[in-house]
């Protein structure tokens, strides 16, 4: 939309992607694809294609941990569900992305 010559983005939804990122995890699930595990997530890696990619699964399995599980402080593994290799890990608010 652009309002007064200058491009303005509509604010999305907080509450509706919140609960389309749960659903989304659930299937996976559902599905085999991932497993939690207390504050381990357990994924295939053919989920993530590159580190940006990564860092998007990274950010919406945080949202679903503080949201569903009540996640406030500490750290999370993210390891390859065949390997149970370390992937990944979210501490102190911030991604390290072991891989790619």
């Amino acid at each position: 939309m652009i309002y007064a010559n200058k491009k303005v983005a509509h604010s999305t939804n907080l509450a509706q992607q919140t609960a389309q990122i749960i659903s989304n995890v659930k299937a996976l699930e559902n599905k085999n694809l991932i497993r939690l595990a207390d504050l381990t997530v357990y994924l295939h890696i053919s989920l993530w294609a590159d580190k940006k990619v990564a860092k998007n699964w990274i950010d919406c399995l945080i949202i679903y941990y503080k949201v569903k599980r009540s996640f406030k402080i500490g750290t999370i593994y993210f390891k390859n569900i065949e390997t149970e290799e370390i992937i990944a890990v979210w501490a102190n608010k911030k991604a390290k992305i072991l891989i790619g």
